[in-house]
């Protein structure tokens, strides 16, 4: 499974897991959020697989994320020898690396706890290291019988072609407004209309309005000429993803108006942005967009995230100052 974060795509392969591995499962009515399209069935929640699962002691279910996602997905590690945690004298990995593999790949060919189905959630499936993936290729494509593998990613292009050869892609859908809207209210978000448009309805990230409000202050800050960039008017840079993220769309909504066409992440800012898309080029802008988009590849390993955000939001500015010279 693969599409853009915040679509829900984690929520998706475990649903699916769960589903696989209920006693007594139950038929998906509709696609809603939580159910599984493809599998059709949902778990009940109730039996006892079902409770295992919620202890995150189910000996047939294996699931492999790095360990700094760990919190943000809500994974439960306490009483589970399924998920590798780090160690705590160092740093939580943001890889899966090849011991989590053959860890997997041992358990894979054991017998079923339950005398049933087994699951494997891998996600997200770009973060598995070169000798990890190259040491699952066999059993990715010779699984033993029963084995189920769900896998899920953001980046479908740094996953390597032996492992998406074996695999059945699917795409997973964007949500509509309304469905965008029900989970926004649901985390209630007093400005949930502008959150599902800053996020494009992808409202199921654990921080949908990341970046939203510090753009809009630079906006304002940019206008009015008032200000540094890097503190003051604009307020503190968020993370060097997230700032790369906020001028990606900001940068996308100025050549959208210069083209005559309304914003699509910011369309409360219309009147700043249409002030602001008279006072750049077209070029340094698209220039600036493309540059943006080959950091983000890199965004979570800058040598002084500080500074390179800062830099970023520099170089933001000038794109305003261009046509005094």
């Amino acid at each position: 499974m693969h599409g853009a974060v915040g679509l829900g795509i984690w929520e998706a392969l475990y649903d699916a897991a769960r589903a696989t591995l209920c006693e007594a499962p139950l038929a998906a009515a509709s696609l809603q959020l939580g159910v599984w399209q493809d599998v059709g069935l949902k778990a009940c929640g109730h039996c006892a697989a079902c409770r295992l699962m919620a202890a995150g002691t189910h000996p047939d279910l294996m699931l492999l994320v790095p360990d700094a996602l760990l919190p943000e997905l809500g994974v439960n590690t306490q009483e589970s020898n399924e998920v590798p945690v780090a160690s705590e004298k160092r740093a939580p990995s943001k890889e899966i690396g090849i011991d989590a593999i053959r860890g997997l790949v041992e358990w894979a060919h054991g017998t079923s706890h339950r005398g049933g189905s087994k699951a494997a959630v891998i996600y997200p499936l770009d973060a598995m290291a070169l000798p990890a993936a190259n040491a699952m290729l066999k059993t990715l494509e010779e699984p033993p019988p029963g084995l189920y593998f769900y896998m899920g990613t953001h980046r479908l292009d740094r996953v390597l072609p032996t492992i998406r050869s074996r695999c059945r892609l699917m795409t997973m859908p964007r949500p509509g407004r309304a469905e965008a809207m029900q989970l926004l209210q649901s985390r209630e978000y007093s400005n949930a209309e502008e959150i599902a448009d800053w996020c494009r309805n992808a409202a199921h990230d654990i921080e949908p309005q990341r970046g939203m409000e510090w753009a809009r202050k630079m906006l304002a800050a940019v206008v009015s000429g008032q200000g540094s960039l890097t503190g003051g008017e604009a307020g503190q840079v968020p993370a060097m993803p997230a700032a790369i993220a906020a001028l990606q769309k900001i940068s996308v909504d100025l050549m959208r108006v210069r083209l005559g066409l309304d914003p699509v992440y910011m369309p409360s800012e219309k009147a700043a942005l249409g002030r602001l898309a008279t006072m750049a080029e077209a070029r340094p802008l698209q220039d600036f967009w493309q540059r943006l988009a080959r950091l983000s590849s890199t965004a979570n390993f800058p040598l002084h995230a500080a500074l390179a955000s800062e830099s970023l939001v520099l170089e933001f500015k000038q794109l305003f100052m261009r046509r005094a010279h």
